[in-house]
Formats: C-alpha cells, sequence, structure tokens
C-alpha cells in the first residue's frame, strides 16, 4: 500500500474513465405474472449511502435537476438514433419497457403484464397492461409493440439484430403479442428490458415525418410519467407531468430537467449552488471530498464494469502461452492496494468477470490474492526465474495511474514491460485482429449477461490472441439456447470456470458510476436493473428542506 501511494505521486496525468453503454442484453424464460392493476415490480440499487430511499412519505411538486456529463448528442424515438444507446436513458421519463430485468437479470414485467416462454423457446407470449395509453392518445396494444418492434429492426436500431430470430409476429388479441422463432437466444429478453428496442413509443407519433433536429418533439411520445417538452443538443433537456399517467398517485414530480456539462468541476459548484440535485459521474476525489462535507454520495452496488486484462495466450512464443505465467501476472497484482490508490475507497478488487449478486458468480471459488512470492516461484517453474520483457498495450480511455501500477507490479516479480498507448481505432483493431503483449483495454466491460457473452461470441472483437477451451463457441451457443435461467447460469459458471481456472483473462477492479446529491432526490432507483443512466421517474421525489 505504502508503495502504491508513493506511485499515485508520481502519476501527471489522469484520464476519466468513460461510462459504459447499454447494449442489447441476456433474458430469462418464464416470468411471473402481475396483476394488471398494480404498479410494476422493480428493484432498487442497493447503495453505499442512502441518498435515494426514504421512509418518510413521499412528497409531490418540484423539478428534479440532474447533470449527467456525457453528452447529449441527438434525442428522440429509438428509431430515430439507431446508433446511440448512451442516450436512451435519458428518454426514460417519456418511454417506457415492455419488461425490466432483476439485479441478477432476470425478466420482470412492466407494460407487459406477464411474459411466457414455451418450453421449447420457439414461442414468447406477451400478455400487456389494459388501458394504458400514449400521451398522444393512442392505445397501447399488440399492434403498437408490434409496430416498434418492426420500426426498430427496420431502422436497425443498436440491438435490433437479437429479433432477427423473430420469424412472425402474431396479434392473437388486442393486449396479447406472440413472437415466434426461429431459435431462442436467450439475450432477446433482457435486450428488450436493457436497451432500447424494447421501449414503447406512439406509432401514432412515429409514422409522422421529421427530421434529426425535430425528432425529439415529432416522435418522442411514450406512455411514461412525463411528457417531452423541449432540448438543445448537449446542452439539456426537460420534461413535465403526464397529468394522464397510468400508475394511479404518480408521478410525483412536477418536472424533469436533464442537464449536460463536460466538466465535473463546474457540475458539482452548480449542486453546491443549490442549482442542481444530482451529479452523477463523480470522480473517486470529488466523491470522497462531497461525502466529508455532508452531501449526499452513493455508488450503486448492483452495477458495475470489470477491468480486465487479457494475455496473448494462444500465440506460441509468448511466455503467457504458460499457465503458470498466467497465473503469475494474478498473483503479483494488489488489486486491493490499486483499488484503494485509484479508487480512493470507491473501487473494488475484481477477481470474477460478475459480482457477488450476478447468478453467473461462482460463490467461494478460490481467488489469486496478491502473493509476490507466490508469483515469482510460479514464473521460475515455467522456466523464467530472472523474468523476462514484453509488451503491455493499453488504450487513450484508459487511467494511466492504473497502467502504471500494473507495469510496477508486474516488475516487482521480474516481469519488465514496454508501455504501447493505442488510440481507440487501433485497440478494436488488435482486438479483432491480434495483437502481442499484455492488453489492457482502457474502457472496461459493463458486467451483464450480454456483455460478456457479447465478447466471447461478437463476431468482430474476437480476441484472436486469447487462447480459449476447446468446444469453446459452441458450448457458449448451448447457453444462449438454454430456456431455463438456473439452467442457463449454471452453464454460464462452467464456462467462466475455465476462464479463471487458466487466467485466460484476468479481472482486477470493479468499477461503478459515482454519484452525488443535494440530499433532497428520494427513491429514484438510480442505476437499478443493471442500466447505466436508468431511474424511475415515476416513483422519484423530492424532499422539502
Amino acid at each position: 500500500m505504502k508503495k502504491w501511494l508513493g506511485l499515485v505521486a508520481l502519476v501527471l496525468v489522469l484520464v476519466t474513465l468513460a461510462s459504459a453503454c447499454s447494449t442489447a442484453a441476456s433474458p430469462t424464460p418464464v416470468t411471473t405474472s402481475a396483476p394488471a392493476s398494480t404498479a410494476p415490480a422493480t428493484t432498487a440499487a442497493v447503495t453505499t449511502a442512502a441518498p435515494t430511499t426514504a421512509a418518510s412519505q413521499p412528497q409531490y411538486g418540484g423539478t428534479f435537476i440532474w447533470i449527467r456529463n456525457t453528452g447529449i448528442p441527438v434525442l428522440g424515438a429509438p428509431p430515430d438514433m439507431p446508433t446511440q444507446t448512451s442516450t436512451y436513458p435519458l428518454a426514460s421519463p417519456v418511454m417506457e419497457n415492455l419488461v425490466l430485468t432483476n439485479d441478477q437479470e432476470d425478466i420482470v414485467p412492466f407494460l407487459a403484464q406477464s411474459v411466457v416462454t414455451s418450453p421449447d423457446g420457439k414461442t414468447i407470449t406477451f400478455n400487456l397492461r389494459h388501458g394504458i395509453k400514449f400521451t398522444d392518445g393512442t392505445d397501447f396494444n399488440a399492434q403498437a409493440v408490434k409496430y416498434n418492434l418492426q420500426a426498430d429492426v427496420a431502422a436497425k436500431c443498436s440491438g435490433s439484430a437479437i429479433l432477427s430470430n423473430v420469424t412472425s409476429y402474431d396479434v392473437v388479441d388486442d393486449y396479447t403479442l406472440r413472437l415466434n422463432l426461429s431459435q431462442y437466444d436467450a439475450r432477446l429478453l433482457v435486450g428488450l428490458a436493457q436497451s432500447s428496442i424494447g421501449s414503447m413509443v406512439s406509432p401514432t407519433a412515429l409514422a409522422k415525418p421529421t427530421t434529426p433536429e425535430n425528432a425529439a418533439k415529432d416522435h418522442l411520445v411514450g406512455t411514461g410519467p412525463f411528457i417531452f417538452d423541449s432540448w438543445a443538443k448537449d446542452q439539456y433537456i426537460k420534461f413535465k407531468k403526464n397529468p394522464n399517467y397510468w400508475q394511479a398517485g404518480k408521478p410525483y414530480l412536477d418536472a424533469i430537467e436533464i442537464r449536460n456539462n463536460p466538466t465535473t468541476a463546474t457540475s458539482v459548484m452548480s449542486l453546491q449552488a443549490k442549482e442542481v440535485n444530482m451529479v452523477e459521474n463523480i470522480d473517486p476525489s470529488t466523491y470522497n471530498q462531497m461525502k466529508s462535507q455532508g452531501y449526499a454520495v452513493a455508488i450503486p452496488s448492483t452495477l458495475a464494469f470489470v477491468f480486465r486484462l487479457v494475455p496473448d495466450s494462444a500465440n506460441a512464443d509468448s511466455p503467457f502461452a504458460k499457465l503458470e505465467v498466467r497465473q503469475a501476472v494474478e498473483y503479483a497484482l494488489d488489486k486491493a492496494g490499486m483499488a484503494q490508490g485509484i479508487g480512493l475507497g470507491t473501487q473494488y478488487p475484481a477477481t470474477q468477470l460478475g459480482i457477488a449478486k450476478d447468478a453467473w458468480y461462482i460463490n467461494n471459488y478460490p481467488a489469486r490474492n496478491y502473493d509476490v512470492a507466490k508469483a515469482k516461484a510460479l514464473l521460475a517453474q515455467a522456466g523464467y526465474p530472472n523474468g523476462f520483457t514484453y509488451p503491455i498495450i493499453s488504450d487513450v480511455r484508459g487511467r494511466q495511474d492504473q497502467t502504471v501500477a500494473i507495469q510496477t507490479y508486474l516488475k516487482d516479480v521480474g516481469i519488465n514491460t514496454t508501455l504501447d498507448v493505442a488510440d481507440v481505432a487501433r485497440m478494436a483493431s488488435l482486438q479483432s485482429n491480434g495483437w502481442k503483449g499484455l492488453l489492457v483495454p482502457g474502457f472496461p466491460n459493463w458486467d451483464s449477461f450480454s456483455s460478456w457473452t457479447n465478447v466471447f461470441l461478437n463476431p468482430t472483437l474476437t480476441f484472436p490472441s486469447a487462447a480459449v477451451p476447446a468446444g469453446w463457441v459452441d458450448s457458449w451457443n448451448k447457453v444462449l439456447g438454454t430456456v431455463d435461467f438456473n439452467t442457463r447460469m449454471t452453464m454460464m459458471q462452467a464456462q467462466l470456470k475455465q476462464i479463471y481456472d487458466q487466467a485466460l483473462m484476468i479481472p482486477y477492479i470493479y468499477d461503478a458510476p459515482r454519484y452525488v446529491t443535494d440530499g433532497t432526490v428520494m427513491d429514484s432507483q438510480w442505476d437499478a436493473h443493471n442500466i447505466n443512466g436508468y431511474f424511475d421517474p415515476a416513483g422519484t421525489w423530492l424532499k422539502k428542506k
């Protein structure tokens, strides 16, 4: 720890970690029905503090203003911004999803009151809530859901490729839609839960001709607790209360305003000046500073970004082709020291590709904890008693202090590294075409079923220089094709155990989006449902001070 704290003082360049984007995710089989008359089941994120939950009675009124610091480049219905996954949660006050996920990524009904998957996985039937209308008066029904899904496919929205397995849509009646599939893919339902392809907008509105500048005004018409008011590119979005919202007694707020400010320091100054209620995506030092000043700070414990190393273990002439060397790398890393030194107590050591709440997390799996002597012994056993020199490749999105820390720990056990910092395009090329060295992607992986299956099955980012066990792709395809959730998770654990046993990928840090509020923001469920930036606008309320 002393070594690491001394190292921090030498690092002059800090690159702020970018937020991960939502992508089409994973699903579940048969889900539990919820009565049409009740509010949809949801799961709140557990936080390190409690700024978003209060035991007192919700209060009406006020405008919730928050700063996200990640830009507002476009805004509209999903088909208007097919590649903009990062802006999807920004429209959540207006658009609602058919289904959501709980913290283990099992499916929870929302606009659909139940979802039933056939035992063979060839049909998925949505039983929709009755009596809901879009804010332009259009009925929310089976035809509307079919229209939305087909519009997303036509626009090639991010994540919509998963709908290519749908061979036909049967409108059984006004409130029942059946999807007929060529084959089951476990990512389909979670894709509907965690991305824009599952969010519903009015077919009447979506049919209107528009322009990119007017798409939000013309097309952003949903069933949600708020109505679109106005927006300005990379500046703000404003929503006003929907007086006819289908959940009785909600929403509590009069309005919501999302602001964009690329400078965290300026954003925090706005909070301190009582101009806004919340600032998201703050760095560790700001988090601790605001906490010491008595502000309500939090880190979602149900959402994680996983940083990992990927050795070129498939290269026969690489030292990392030997298991003992890969294991030595993991023993060499003081993950707890990095989490404390870099994250200042807001990050956590990573030992698996998932966190304890995940259904694919392997309980009681023995971690390779920091052990310099063990690392040196493994290197000697592999034929490198005096160590070796080899490249380490990172990219411009990564924190340079993380990379320097990794280099320092490896040097302590005899692995000297030459640093190569790639730009984003070159890093993508390396992941697709291969590399020589220890790859340290600067951009973490979102901890989700779809994120990990994308890593292992993506036809573009194939990580060809990383070795994989025999039958790897076929085994993952069997995971995707398994309807039963528990069986699927058991199979996924077996797949990941091979990664851990053979140290083919080495996780080292868990991070999550830190945020701070003025203490008035209640019951927001921030970053719940494994969606970064998603919250519950219907249930959020402001406590009077």
